[in-house]
């Protein structure tokens, strides 16, 4: 048996903790003064004492007392980096080994250094200032504790991070001020502590260095969300509303705007309390303290309103129908609850405020506006939560809960019938109803009502306080499990239609089976056609699925379905061959763009002609950039999670909302019949990425169509000749013989004359590619597409009746941006307009 001698030491694979160091090196090296930050935080945090909690620590806080009554103006420095407890000092560790590390990569080092000393500074000196100014005019809730000293490593984190939100991309742009500032007025809003105050101001105050920052780059002032993002957004929003309670009621808050719905949710039964303590001994007010209002079940019970605002926005962000219904009508509920409570005079001033009661006011329109402002959001982007559960699944979930309603309310009934001896009063029939419905909403809502019975102890008590709270656990979970059973329209009939497409397809015949198209098929099923329906209007996409010569044939039956239907039909995208059976039927057309295709049996990319092409292949290939063949299913999460964040990144760039019909989104790739071809570079991160339907002829796959683009706006040049070259050799080994670039919406063949006098349509749809050539920049791709020499087919839009163009042509627009607004579109003319001048 021979030994082996051992590899060289730069070939030994390193150890665990060889990887640690390495891993150090280079992020110390790359987030200076992001680690100086977590030390600086954790030597204060030792050297003060409050690492354990030492309230001695104190005395390095800053306030409107500590710092400028007692003239300790050096607080304003050391409030900044001395955290107030281990958790604090946890966090802010945390924090500045995250969020600044990000913010420094973005800022740089040595301005990072600067924004942090001086927006932290800026921002607790103004929050001190406005503190005590606020307390000494006006004694608001807020400032009821300014005599206790403030510490918070956070505040300059906070500035910072805003201000280097400038310069981020603009998904990341958006993303960290929204959930920044959500986060932060969360705090503010529900806890109403004067560090958290302290903390909104540095980030206002960073927001505003950052737009100074970033003075002279070129961005819109908005910037669209793709539906998944509005999607998740609002989710996020949601979940802070429905957390914002529990966070005060753990922290202990409870002073901010929104105090009076955490109020709520504390003072559970006031009036049981108030009575008790008048007619009955004191012992009675404990018990029943213990046992009734602040038990585990009447806590449960309190806080299913933040439960199903936190299950619906677990909903809202997969788009959920249902989710969108139970969070606008909590919210409502929510928005509702603090005027009953006013009218019941359940909520009064004299605890908060000594005279005028302008906070009272203040904090009860805060509580009132911001759920209805939010629900008001939720109404607007209603359209954005469109996944509905099946109709079997929503009439088993309304069984399920009118079912669990009955029995347990039957239950709570009927134990509390046999109870009646335990009751503080005597009860009639009418009082246990009344009891009985009460028990199923949360205490908070109960008001006004009067001052309810209520038994002392056994089964009544426990029935008492858990009833409700099994009613809504079962609702909770029903809810859930609805979320599960999704609507999938007409699965049998895309399967038939794959079947067909096998049979024999166009290099356009897979956009048939994307999601929001509809198949209509012969009496034979041998014929089919995918077209969607816009209005009354449905458009057929691309050519139809046919036996050989039985192509007119299935055009007049199609024809004759939508007659039937009451729908105007139309084909839109169909090549010439499909053009020229429907001009013998009697139809017109018109041009509405080319497609481009490569011809690949031959295909070399040699000689000068190919110099576009092969310059951007050979410069990737000498940078050890790869072309990884793929599909959806079979990407790792990491893979996945870099292909999802460059689309999010295409998609916050545009002024309009990401395109449909017959232009492929991110949800396209995830089909299993799609191949994704990503170019990978050394460093193993994705840097672009494209798909590749399908087209087949007698059973086997001869072509393939590009369907979806994107590449990272900060990664190299070049990427995309790189990856289409790659695809066009690969596939050309596999055997295709067809590759095609997809059609160019609105785009004008090369090889034809342009039109002197084009038709109205033909006009309009001119006009609509201007209009949206800055959002999309058709032009710009179709002539990049021109790079690979390809050959054109023209594509074209065929009616029956001109007096249904103007129908057709809204059909089209719509179908394309179904969720653009009519004020984008004018804001969008205007610009083509102004550009044409």
């Amino acid at each position: 048996m021979s030994e082996t001698a051992p590899p060289p030491a730069e070939e030994r694979t390193p150890s665990r903790w060889g990887v640690v160091a390495t891993f150090a090196r280079h992020y110390l090296a790359r987030n200076p003064v992001a680690v100086a930050t977590a030390v600086l935080v954790l030597t204060a945090a030792a050297a003060t004492g409050s690492l354990w909690n030492d309230e001695g620590a104190l005395v390095w806080g800053a306030g409107p007392l500590a710092t400028f009554a007692s003239g300790r103006w050096w607080t304003l420095l050391t409030a900044l980096v001395v955290p107030d407890s281990t958790v604090d000092a946890v966090s802010s560790v945390a924090l500045a080994l995250t969020v600044l590390a990000y913010a420094e990569r973005l800022l740089g080092s040595r301005r990072t250094a600067i924004v942090l000393g001086a927006v932290g500074f800026s921002g607790l000196l103004l929050g001190i200032g406005f503190h005590a100014a606020a307390w000494a005019l006006t004694d608001l809730r807020p400032v009821v504790a300014a005599e206790v000293p403030v510490l918070d490593p956070t505040t300059p984190i906070a500035g910072a991070v805003m201000a280097a939100s400038a310069l981020a991309p603009t998904l990341w742009r958006r993303r960290v001020r929204l959930v920044g500032f959500a986060f932060l007025a969360l705090f503010a809003l529900y806890a109403g502590d004067a560090d958290s105050w302290y903390r909104l101001t540095a980030a206002v105050i960073g927001l505003i260095v950052g737009a100074i920052l970033a003075r002279g780059r070129e961005r819109r002032s908005w910037h669209r969300s793709s539906a998944r993002e509005t999607r998740t957004l609002l989710a996020m929003l949601v979940a802070v509303v429905g957390s914002g309670p529990i966070v005060a009621l753990i922290s202990g808050g409870g002073r901010g705007p929104l105090s009076l719905v955490v109020d709520a949710y504390t003072q559970y039964d006031d009036e049981l309390l108030a009575q008790c303590g008048s007619v009955a001994a004191s012992v009675c007010d404990e018990q029943v303290a213990l046992l009734m209002t602040r038990g585990a079940g009447p806590a449960l019970l309190a806080i299913v309103p933040l439960v199903l605002l936190l299950v619906a926005a677990w909903g809202l962000r997969q788009g959920r129908r249902a989710a969108w219904a139970v969070a606008v009508f909590v919210l409502v509920a929510s928005a509702v609850l603090p005027i009953v409570s006013l009218l019941d005079g359940r909520l009064r001033i004299d605890p908060w405020v000594d005279g005028s009661g302008a906070e009272y006011v203040l904090w009860a329109l805060a509580s009132i506006v911001i759920p209805l402002v939010l629900a008001a959001a939720l109404v607007v982007a209603r359209a954005r939560f469109t996944v509905r559960a099946t109709t079997k699944a929503a009439r088993t979930v309304a069984v399920v809960v009118g079912t669990a309603f009955v029995v347990c309310a039957t239950t709570l009934f009927v134990v509390e019938s046999i109870g009646r001896r335990v009751f503080d009063r005597e009860v009639s029939v009418a009082d246990l109803v009344l009891l009985t419905l009460r028990r199923f909403l949360p205490p908070a809502f109960t008001h006004p009502g009067g001052s309810p019975a209520f038994p002392h102890s056994g089964p009544a008590l426990f029935a008492y306080q858990w009833i409700g709270v099994l009613f809504w656990a079962v609702v909770v979970a029903a809810i859930l499990w609805l979320y599960r059973r999704i609507q999938r329209p007409d699965v049998d009939g895309d399967d038939l239609y794959r079947d067909l497409l096998r049979r024999g397809s166009d290099t356009l015949g897979f956009l048939g089976t994307w999601e929001g198209n509809r198949h209509w098929y012969s009496a034979d099923r041998s014929c089919a056609v995918a077209y969607r329906l816009v209005g009354d209007v449905a458009l057929a996409v691309a050519d139809p699925l046919a036996p050989a010569g039985r192509r007119p044939e299935a055009l007049r039956a199609f024809t004759d379905f939508c007659v039937d239907q009451g729908w105007i039909p139309a084909f839109y995208s169909v090549h010439a061959d499909t053009l020229a059976d429907l001009v013998d039927l009697g139809w017109r057309s018109v041009p509405v763009g080319v497609e481009t295709v490569m011809d690949l049996p031959g295909l070399t990319f040699a000689g000068k002609s190919w110099q576009k092409v092969r310059q951007p292949l050979t410069r990737a290939e000498r940078e050890g950039y790869t072309a990884v063949w793929s599909r959806w299913s079979e990407l790792s999460v990491s893979q996945a999670s870099q292909v999802v964040a460059i689309d999010e990144e295409w998609v916050a760039d545009r002024a309009l909302p990401e395109m449909g019909f017959t232009l492929g989104s991110l949800d396209e790739l995830r089909d299993r019949e799609v191949r994704l071809l990503l170019a990978v570079g050394p460093d193993d991160r994705i840097e672009a990425v494209t798909s590749w339907m399908p087209s087949w002829t007698d059973g086997e796959i001869t072509g393939w169509t590009l369907d979806f683009m994107r590449r990272r706006t900060d990664g190299p040049n070049g990427m995309m000749e790189f990856l289409i070259a790659k695809a066009a050799l690969q596939l050309q080994e596999e055997g295709a013989t067809v590759l095609s670039l997809s059609g160019a919406p609105l785009a004008d063949d090369p090889d034809e004359p342009a039109d002197g006098d084009p038709a109205p349509l033909r006009a309009l749809l001119r006009w609509l590619a201007e209009v949206l050539e800055p959002a999309y920049g058709f032009a710009s791709l179709f002539r990049f597409k021109g790079k690979f020499r390809p050959r054109y087919r023209p594509l074209a839009l065929a009616y029956r009746d001109p007096l249904q163009l103007p129908g057709i042509g809204a059909a089209v627009g719509r179908a394309y941006l179904p969720d653009a607004s009519r004020r984008e579109m004018v804001a969008l003319a205007r610009t083509a307009w102004e550009g044409r001048r």
